[in-house]
Parts: structure tokens; C-alpha cells; sequence
């Protein structure tokens, strides 16, 4: 039997459907709406001591991951959570709105199942996947590159794919929906990699099933806060809010949405030069939908040169040290000055990646300064709860988060002199 029981399964895929079209969802504001600020009663001192920023990123974790839950795109699970960020904008920043777009919403609607020579495979199918028919496929396994295929023993015709995750158990992964469409896709861990590759050498039977639909016009929304500086130039800050349909995505991502929160009460108490712009984006785990919406949206109005900064914030919790994707020297040399002057006890670490990736990859238009953070450090303990059931807000490393929020608090005040 799969573990993974009925009430889970569906607190996994966030509940009851979003009922957006019925006019069930939660009302925004419209743009350049007055929520916070001075004038408005904001909250600057929320995110003002290490301690009430402990406080405040424990409380938020607790409400998004543990009171609601996995929180993918499109669901009412996602609308409650992005309904919450909203109002913790609105405590200080003077405009927030929620960015609307529709979009074909994929959706899971059985547990899955993959048995194994009569031996039970944890298994995920990935998400945008095509379903399995109603009785599933079978066949036997071959390999195929870093993970196999199911193949049926007598046309050798490929019925379904499996990946194989590199950090532990099975995990979902992400297929765009293709003309015509491709095999359905299944996740399983590491620990099963022995079991499937004697399954190959035996002949082994197999048999997987997953039921999924796709549904159209379904509703997107990012949640954006600015706080106007004195010049239109500005730095935009974006983390996805939505998880995959398997996790309550405590590291990936909402620590990073609190972590960029936290940010947004610390600048409202201050003035810049640039204009500040905060994302909470929807659909990254389903192909950036949110992040691409909101870019379109710059482009069509002709904003998006106004652009000069892009920091992508993307599981800043896996570790202390600040794992940073940027081609910019200037960007390197501003976040290495920042850990030195303030003694931040991590190593940043600096890839190869230009910065234009994921959720920032549709912003490379605007010819910005782009960063794409990660992190890495704590590896054995956080990298195996990727996109897994136990992703949980009670494990957190607060040391991270506080890390994170200390780099790109003073990131905003140095670029912003620039």
C-alpha cells in the first residue's frame, strides 16, 4: 500500500480547488493602492532586532507550511497562502497588488502507484505530466541514461519515464505539456536505484498508475509590493511563493518569501534613490508562469528598462553560505565587501550562471544587473527534504534566514548608491 494515505493526498494537492472562476477568490488591491507606510501605520520595527526577526519568520513558516500546507499553483491552498503575504506587504509598503493571469492548471487526482515485481516503489509523477489510462501501464524497465524507461517486452514501445532524484527519496519533477504528449513521467528515489536496476537485469514486471487532468483558464496571481524612491530605476526582488503539490516547501521556497518580506518592512523605514519591488510569484515549480505573466506585463508598458537590479531569492535555507549565480563582477564584489564588513560568519559561494535563471530568466530584457541566490552548507540535512512531504517549518535554520536577511538588507543599501 502507498504510504501516503488519502487525507495526506489531498492535503498535498492544497484541498478544494480554487474557485476562482465562481468568484471565490480572495479580493487584492488594486495598483497603487496605500496599504502600509508611515502615513498608512506601518510596521517598520517587525524585521528591526535579530530576535523579532526569529519571531517573525517562525510565525510565518507555521502559517504558510504547517496551518496550510503544500501550496501548489492554481490551487485554494496557493489563494490563502498568497492571500496571507498580501497582508503582511500591506503592514508596510504603500502599493501592493495581486498580478492576475490564467493559465492550464495541471492537477493530480489519485495517489500513484508503481508496483514492482509485487514490491511497493514510492513514486511521484511529475508535475504537467500526461496521465496513465485508468488501468496503468506495464511492461518491463530498461535504462535510459541517468534514470529508465517502462517498455512494453514485445513492440519495446516506451509507456512511461522514471527519474531517479540525486538527493534522496522520490520527488516530483516538472514536464511541459507537449503536441503530442510524451510518456508519463515518474520520480522515485535514490534508495529504490539498486531494486530497478536488478528489476532490468530480471525481466522484472512492472506496473505504474497515475490519474491527472489539465484544467484551462484556471487562475494565476504574484502578490507585488513597491515602495517609490526618487528616481523610476529600480531593484526587484522575486521569490516564488507556490511549492509543488508534494511539499509544504518550508526552505523552497517560503523562507525565502519571509526572508524578502522581512526586507520590505526594514526598506519601508527608509528612503532610496530606487524604487523598490518586491514578488511573491506563482507557478515557478510549473515553468515560471507568474514570473513570465508579470514580465510580459513590464514589457507591454515599457517599464521593464527601468529595471536595474534582479535578485532571484530561491531556498536561501539549505545553508549558511550564500550560493550566488550572477555574470556581474560588480554584483560579486558588492555581496564578498558585504560578508567581510559585517563579519557574516559564511563563505559565498559563485556559480557560473549568467543570473537570468528560473523565476529571473524572464527579466533579461531589461538588461538588468541579474542575481539567482541559493544555498548550500547544510546539505545532508536540508538538500534531502527537497520538494519531499517533510520539508517542514519547525526545521528551518533560523541562522539562515537571518543570514540571508542581513546580506541583502545592506545589498539594497549599496546598490542603491549606484
Amino acid at each position: 500500500m502507498c504510504p501516503v494515505r488519502r487525507r495526506d493526498f489531498i492535503s498535498m494537492m492544497g484541498g478544494i480547488p480554487f474557485l476562482a472562476k465562481t468568484g471565490n477568490e480572495p479580493e487584492g488591491n488594486s495598483p497603487g493602492h496605500a496599504g502600509g507606510g508611515m502615513e498608512q501605520g506601518g510596521e517598520y520595527g517587525l524585521a528591526d532586532t535579530p530576535e523579532k526577526r526569529r519571531v517573525y519568520t517562525r510565525d510565518l513558516l507555521e502559517r504558510l507550511c504547517t496551518d496550510i500546507g503544500p501550496r501548489p499553483t492554481g490551487t485554494a491552498a496557493f489563494a490563502r497562502g498568497a492571500e496571507i503575504i498580501r497582508k503582511e506587504m500591506e503592514r508596510s509598503l504603500p502599493q501592493v497588488e495581486m498580478d492576475r493571469y490564467s493559465f492550464e492548471r495541471w492537477e493530480l487526482i489519485e495517489e500513484p502507484e508503481f508496483d514492482l515485481g509485487g514490491q511497493y516503489i514510492e513514486t511521484y509523477p511529475a508535475h504537467g505530466s500526461e496521465g496513465t489510462p485508468p488501468d496503468g501501464v506495464s511492461g518491463v524497465l530498461e535504462k535510459s541514461g541517468s534514470g529508465f524507461m517502462l517498455v512494453d517486452p514485445g513492440s519495446g514501445e516506451e509507456k512511461a519515464r522514471i527519474t531517479v532524484s540525486q538527493y534522496g527519496r522520490a520527488i516530483p519533477g516538472y514536464r511541459s505539456r507537449t503536441d503530442p504528449p510524451s510518456p508519463v513521467s515518474f520520480g522515485v528515489g535514490k534508495q529504490d536505484l539498486p531494486l530497478l536496476e536488478n528489476a532490468v537485469r530480471d525481466k522484472t514486471p512492472a506496473w505504474l498508475k497515475a490519474w491527472s487532468r489539465f484544467i484551462p483558464d484556471d487562475p494565476g496571481m504574484n502578490v507585488v509590493g513597491r515602495l517609490p524612491g526618487r528616481r523610476k530605476d529600480e531593484i526587484l526582488f522575486i521569490a516564488h511563493a507556490d511549492t509543488v503539490y508534494s511539499s509544504p516547501g518550508a526552505n523552497d521556497n517560503t523562507a525565502s518569501v519571509v526572508i524578502m518580506l522581512m526586507l520590505a518592512h526594514a526598506a519601508a523605514g527608509r528612503s532610496f534613490d530606487h524604487t523598490l519591488t518586491f514578488i511573491a510569484a506563482d507557478g515557478e515549480e510549473y515553468g515560471q508562469l507568474g514570473a513570465k505573466n508579470y514580465a510580459e506585463k513590464r514589457l507591454s508598458g515599457q517599464t521593464m528598462e527601468d529595471i536595474r537590479f534582479v535578485v532571484n531569492l530561491d531556498s536561501l535555507t539549505y545553508g549558511p553560505n550564500l550560493w550566488i549565480n550572477s555574470e556581474q563582477e560588480e554584483v560579486k564584489s558588492i555581496i564578498r565587501d558585504i560578508h567581510d564588513d559585517l563579519n557574516i560568519r559564511a563563505v559565498p559561494r559563485f556559480g557560473g550562471s549568467d543570473g537570468f535563471v528560473m523565476d529571473s530568466a524572464p527579466f533579461r530584457p531589461s538588461g538588468a544587473q541579474a542575481m539567482h541566490v541559493n544555498s548550500r552548507g547544510y546539505d545532508e540535512k536540508t538538500l534531502p527534504v527537497y520538494h519531499r512531504p517533510d520539508d517542514h517549518a519547525k526545521d528551518v535554520p533560523l541562522d539562515c534566514a537571518e543570514i540571508g536577511f542581513r546580506v541583502f538588507d545592506e545589498f539594497i543599501r549599496r546598490a542603491d548608491g549606484l
